[in-house]
């Protein structure tokens, strides 16, 4: 055998193990009989196909499919029930909700044994009918009992109810206090209704004339709408012409702050042009500080002259009558023989 023909071979058998679990999933067991039986509902009551079918709790089935027929309000569901399943005649096919969440399901009710008078044949029709969610969880007789407690508690609330308005010998019962209070709150309501009827009319003609004089002004403002736009008009204009007016003002002034900043950063680079040309000239040895600084016979010849004009100032102090014309003989000869001694 050839690799292609197992590779065939394998294809099949995989799709026809897709399509066995399909219908298995559904509920479907294609290796086991079933029969077919339809039933006709007004309302399917978004029951699904693959839904299950039960009797008394036992899954004997599932819903095959549910659509509408044509021609007809009507929607047919079929039924895929096993083989082996005998449906006696006028059994109920009834769609319920199997629990809280609504899925819906079908639930099939075989007439009392007495009643029963021979089996449904496959292909035929069921007699349809649904159930709401207390009649499919709780039976008929349990949900009779509750319905008689809850009549008998609903009549006793009534009867005491009706003790409490109808007894004259107990004046304060909550029921007539309330009564009471409720009569109170409907006097001042009439009272005061009657005061508000009173009021506008003594002020009805002064809320004419308010109203006739609002719409003489809502008029005179339809009339001046015009003028109205032309002022708010105007007005924007004028702003928006300050605001251009002043702007140009302020960019002048900036301009011109701005060209003397200029003059001034121009006249400050001449200025230090001139200050490194000096420096330049300093360290070549030109001009007197330049001579200063890289001659040292000048300077010498200064610290010489510092020197003699230092002795000629201690002199001077010491000895001032040497430099002060003296016209006395006598006093020529005096100051000659203190130098003498010295």
């Amino acid at each position: 055998m050839s690799n292609e023909v197992k590779i065939a071979l394998l294809a099949l058998a995989a799709i026809a193990l897709s399509f066995w679990g399909i219908k298995f999933i559904k509920g479907k067991n294609l290796l086991t009989r079933t029969n077919l039986y339809y039933v006709e509902y007004d309302d399917a009551l978004s029951l699904q196909s693959s839904s299950a079918v039960v009797i008394q709790g036992v899954n004997v089935g599932y819903v095959a499919d549910v659509k509408l027929q044509n021609g007809s309000e009507k929607v047919l569901v079929t039924l895929d029930l096993k083989k082996d399943l005998e449906v006696p005649k006028g059994t109920r096919a009834e769609i319920f909700a199997n629990g809280f969440m609504g899925t819906k399901s079908v639930r099939l009710q075989f007439p009392p044994v007495e009643e029963r008078r021979g089996m449904q044949e496959p292909g035929s029709y069921l007699i349809p009918g649904s159930v709401g969610f207390l009649g499919a969880n709780i039976p008929q007789e349990e949900l009779k009992q509750y319905m008689v407690i809850i009549q008998q508690g609903i009549k006793g609330a009534i009867d005491s109810l009706n003790k409490s308005l109808t007894d004259d010998n107990n004046p304060n019962s909550p029921v007539k206090k309330s009564l009471k209070n409720l009569e109170l709150t409907l006097a001042n309501l009439q009272s005061a209704t009657a005061a508000a009827d009173r009021m506008l009319a003594s002020s009805s003609g002064d809320i004419n004339g308010s109203l006739k004089n609002l719409n003489e002004i809502t008029k005179s403002l339809a009339t001046s709408k015009a003028k109205i736009g032309n002022i708010i008009d105007n007005a924007d204009k004028f702003s928006g012409q300050l605001n251009e007016m002043d702007l140009k003002k302020t960019m002048t002034e900036v301009d011109q702050t701005i060209a003397g900043l200029k003059i001034t950063l121009g006249k400050a680079d001449q200025a230090l042009g001139s200050v490194g040309g000096l420096v330049t000239d300093m360290q070549s040895g030109k001009g007197t500080l330049g001579r200063l600084l890289k001659s040292d016979s000048l300077y010498n010849e200064i610290s010489k002259f510092s020197m003699q004009a230092d002795s000629l100032t201690k002199d001077l102090k010491n000895r001032p009558y040497r430099y002060i014309p003296l016209k006395g003989r006598k006093r020529v000869l005096r100051y000659d023989k203190l130098d003498a001694k010295e």
